[in-house]
Formats: C-alpha cells, sequence, structure tokens
C-alpha cells in the first residue's frame, strides 16, 4: 500500500502546506519565490522537506484515503495506522524506505531520518530561458538651426528570425507613420495647444428685487434634550482558526445537526471534502486547538477519539 500512500501524500502537497505520517513524521511544502539565475528564469515553485518531531495524527491523511476508497474515517485511519507501521518497521530492517513520487527515507546513524526528494517532483515547473535584449528607440533630433524632421530610429539587437521579423513590422510602423503626419519644425511656432482668443460679451447689470411685503420666516429647531442616533460601523469577522478539535465526521448535515443537539456541548460543524465534521474548539496551532478544547468541562470523558484536524 506504499504506493498508494505516496499517492495520497504527492496529491495532499498540492494543496497543503504539510502532509503527516502518524508516527513517522512530517512532508512539508516550502513556497520559493522567481528568481533569476544567469539567463534562466526560475518561476514560482514549492520544495518538499521532512520533519521527523511532527508525528501527530492531524487527520489529513485519513481523510483522503477515506474519501478515494469510500470508506469510513475509522477505516482510513487504521490503513494509516497500519501502512505507518510498514514504514516503520523497513526503516529499522532495511534503512530506508521508497516512497514513490515523493522521494527516500533513510535511517542515519543514532536513528535520525535523512529525507532525500526525487529529482523531478510533480510541483517544480521547469524553468524558462529569457530572450535576448528587447529593442530600443532612440529619436534623433537635428540642431536647433536646422530646419530638418526629427527622425525615429529602432535598434533592435535580436537574432531570432520571427522576433526580426516582428521588429521589420514595427519599424515599417514607425516610418508610414513619420510619413504620413510631417513635422516641420521651422513653423512649429504656428501650432498651439492654447484655446481660442474670443471676445467676452458684456455684462448685464443685475437689478435687485424689491422686498416683498408682510414676508414672514418660520425655522423649525429639533429640542435640546433630542439624540442623534448614528449607525455603528459594520466589524468584519475575524478569521477562522487553521486547526480544529474535531470530535466526529458525519456524511450528511442532518446527522451533524442531530449530533451537536444530543451533546449537549456548544459545537461546530465545518464542511470539509464532503464531510461534515463536528468540532468543540479551534486555534492557531494543534497544541492551541488542543488547550482550548480541555478548557470544556468534562471534554476527555466525553469525546476520548477527538482528533486535530487543519482547515
Amino acid at each position: 500500500m506504499t504506493d498508494n500512500i505516496s499517492l495520497h501524500i504527492a496529491t495532499l502537497l498540492r494543496r497543503n502546506d504539510c502532509v503527516i505520517i502518524p508516527g513517522v513524521g512530517a512532508f512539508v511544502a516550502t513556497r520559493r519565490q522567481a528568481e533569476l539565475s544567469g539567463d534562466l528564469m526560475l518561476p514560482p515553485r514549492r520544495e518538499i522537506s521532512f520533519n521527523p518531531a511532527m508525528v501527530h495524527d492531524d487527520g489529513l491523511l485519513a481523510s483522503s484515503v477515506s474519501r478515494r476508497l469510500k470508506i469510513s474515517f475509522e477505516q482510513a485511519r487504521e490503513r494509516v495506522a497500519a501502512e505507518s507501521a510498514l514504514i516503520q518497521r523497513r526503516l529499522r530492517n532495511e534503512g530506508a524506505v521508497n516512497l514513490p513520487r515523493i522521494g527516500i527515507l533513510r535511517r542515519r546513524s543514532g536513528g535520525r531520518l535523512e529525507f532525500l526528494p526525487v529529482a523531478a517532483w510533480a510541483l517544480v515547473p521547469p524553468p524558462v530561458r529569457m530572450l535576448p535584449a528587447a529593442p530600443t528607440f532612440e529619436v534623433v533630433r537635428p540642431a536647433a538651426e536646422t530646419p530638418e524632421k526629427a527622425v525615429a530610429v529602432v535598434r533592435v539587437p535580436l537574432r531570432l528570425r520571427w522576433l526580426r521579423i516582428a521588429a521589420a513590422a514595427v519599424i515599417l510602423s514607425v516610418l508610414g507613420f513619420a510619413l504620413s503626419t510631417p513635422i516641420d519644425i521651422s513653423t512649429a511656432q504656428h501650432a498651439t495647444l492654447a484655446a481660442p482668443s474670443f471676445t467676452p460679451p458684456e455684462v448685464e447689470a443685475i437689478v435687485p428685487l424689491a422686498e416683498p411685503a408682510g414676508l414672514e420666516l418660520n425655522l423649525a429647531m429639533a429640542p435640546a434634550s433630542g439624540a442623534i442616533s448614528t449607525a455603528k460601523p459594520e466589524v468584519a469577522a475575524p478569521a477562522p482558526m487553521p486547526y480544529v478539535i474535531v470530535v466526529a465526521s458525519l456524511p450528511t448535515e442532518a446527522k451533524a445537526a442531530e449530533f451537536i443537539a444530543n451533546a449537549g456541548v456548544d459545537l461546530k460543524v465545518l464542511n470539509s471534502g464532503g464531510r461534515f465534521r463536528v468540532y468543540a474548539a479551534e486555534g492557531s496551532s494543534p497544541e492551541e486547538a488542543r488547550a482550548a478544547a480541555e478548557q470544556i468541562s468534562g471534554f476527555a470523558a466525553r469525546f476520548p477519539d477527538s482528533w486535530v484536524c487543519r482547515r
């Protein structure tokens, strides 16, 4: 089943930064920004490393197996545990385990694990070779005392045939525009962008109107004790925490609601991969989420099979 586990890990690493094999360690995908190396442009990529200290079961790998094989989460968890035991046994007996599409795990002296990723991992795009220098445009102007036209010079240091054709098309376009719109610098002072001059009309005298008789002005004012209500600005909801403590994974939302109604504890539902996971607490890290769950009275006794899951 090692090939199937490797396929699940490679698929999960496309959308997750960490995939844990319980009891063995975690494969971590690190994002790298694009960079230039000589005439090669290395696009954004993801590099894989291994962390043997992260061995707790976050349920991510078991959820993938459950969806793929269409079995319950508990059955998938048992399969993952069996595969983890097989990998640990091979590391003890053979010293190395080959995970197709991922790399090789080796046990070094002192029991330390070493990870060698595959040379051509599926998530690393090929580098892109940069094109030669782009054409430069230069405007050559004559001396101020000579009534000649300015000339646009295009310098094209290109070698590729199709780029030379494109540069020739640009040159022809520039020359056609220059020939169709000649500019005589000696008469340039006759051209202007200023608005044309005009004579403003004579201003008519304004005769004030006579003040009407018997005009009464009434002003309505609010009482001094009146209160002015202002709408409070809406506060954006905080971003959800990335880790939750799941106590049940159910196939439908109705069963999840029934589970919450019978639990007698304030629980919430997370829709993940077609499964409705009922969780009791959340946090920015697995430890913080577990600490929040332990604040619930009798949590360990009520939900002994709870686990940490990443959203």
